[in-house]
């Protein structure tokens, strides 16, 4: 393919004034810029076009390392940071009128490169209400400027489908092509996830959505009226550990347990909808009700939920005191006393350690007064005769292979 055919699609793009896009281009595939750009009009394409070329870079743009620098995961990574980038520079444009591209590849180094070494091209669309991520290894044999022409153009027609328009420009440069079977495509959007309003969670308008899992429905605004008792997780994946940890909590405490779990944990990805998909494959079955949440700490869930009790795992326990945190001993102190303002309880389960003996949480070891006291007044620990499941959610994934997107 010539340069004016790509340039004809690409100024068919900019001539649709929305959706507008950031665009994040690891590793190659660069050249969609000029060709936004050549073309004219691409201001009403692009809101923002960065290059994290080097390593660091790439994973301060995610916030989080991410394992591979190249995959379908990283791509969507980029994807959902683009996205969230531009919630925050969309100006007058609506939360709908804006999306994330995300792209990592793999290309040819030229001579001296290791035999056998694959191609790849991941690139990922994250709009407020789908995910996609396209895949594919590229075939021997081709150069670097070939297969830097060949990524662009997965990009650029990955920026098509975001503004509306077919994403119908071929794979192919110098009467060489990739044929379209050698594209692998992952996709989810929120009303094939059940949860129609999840847009308005991942783009800010909303801080929780709910869904029954007896029947699917939605739930209203009473699920935030406390009292509640409610078991966080990130569920990756739910497994038979968690469904016997609510079962003893509702017990002990005499509510039904609501699971929630955050799309933006502290520490963890994003979750963007093939994750939220996943997750939700793993509770069938599962009565009771799931809370998906904007929240991504406990004090967080406290000011969703006030007057709630937690029940958490005894690691959790000690992750939500731990000073680092929180920039030290008296920033957690003020947030304890928040948390037991807003009639925050904790139900902490033991679990076994690495030598395979049960440990139950001892509140009263600990040396800070503020800390002790605290934990004598709001939370209890649940004795390893009510509760000792010796399995995780990493054994799990390791026994499934970590099929989880």
């Amino acid at each position: 393919m010539t340069a004016t055919p790509a340039l004809d699609f690409a100024r068919r793009i900019n001539e649709r004034d929305a959706p507008r896009a950031v665009v994040i281009v690891a590793g190659g595939g660069t050249e969609v810029f000029p060709m936004l750009l050549a073309a004219g009009g691409g201001s009403s394409t692009l809101l923002s076009g960065r290059i994290p070329y080097d390593g660091n870079d790439f994973r301060a743009i995610l916030g989080y390392h991410p394992g591979r620098l190249v995959d379908a995961r990283a791509a969507r990574g980029l994807a959902m940071a683009a996205f969230r980038h531009a919630l925050t520079i969309r100006g007058d444009l609506a939360p709908e009128q804006v999306f994330g591209l995300g792209a990592t590849s793999k290309l040819s180094r030229g001579p001296g490169e290791r035999e056998g070494r694959s191609h790849e091209v991941h690139a990922a669309l994250q709009g407020p209400g789908r995910t996609l991520v396209r895949s594919l290894t590229l075939p021997p044999g081709g150069d670097r400027p070939w297969q830097e022409r060949i990524n662009a153009l997965v990009v650029l027609n990955l920026i098509a489908l975001g503004k509306g328009l077919p994403d119908d420009l071929p794979l192919e440069h110098l009467g060489r092509a990739v044929p379209a079977s050698a594209v692998v495509e992952e996709r989810a959007d929120a009303e094939g996830a059940g949860l129609v309003d999840l847009p308005l969670l991942l783009d800010g308008r909303r801080r929780w959505v709910g869904l029954d899992l007896a029947d699917g429905r939605a739930i209203g605004p009473e699920a935030a009226r406390g009292p509640r008792l409610i078991l966080p997780g990130s569920f990756r994946p739910l497994h038979a550990g968690h469904v016997r940890m609510a079962e003893v909590a509702s017990g002990l405490v005499g509510l039904p347990c609501d699971f929630e779990m955050t799309l933006f944990h502290p520490e963890k990805p994003p979750l963007d909808y093939l994750a939220v998909a996943s997750r939700l494959r793993g509770f069938a079955g599962v009565r009771g009700r799931l809370l998906l949440t904007a929240a991504p700490t406990y004090l967080d869930k406290a000011r969703l939920f006030p007057g709630s009790t937690f029940a958490v795992g005894h690691d959790t326990a000690l992750r939500i005191l731990e000073p680092r945190f929180y920039g030290g001993p008296a920033a957690r102190d003020a947030m304890l006393g928040e948390l037991e303002a807003l009639g925050a309880r904790f139900l902490i389960f033991g679990r076994r350690d690495d030598s395979g003996r049960f440990r139950d949480f001892a509140g009263e070891a600990f040396a800070h007064p503020p800390v002790a006291a605290f934990l004598a007044r709001n939370a209890r620990t649940v004795p390893e005769h009510l509760f000792r499941v010796d399995l995780s959610s990493t054994e799990v994934r390791q026994r499934a292979a970590d099929d989880d997107p």
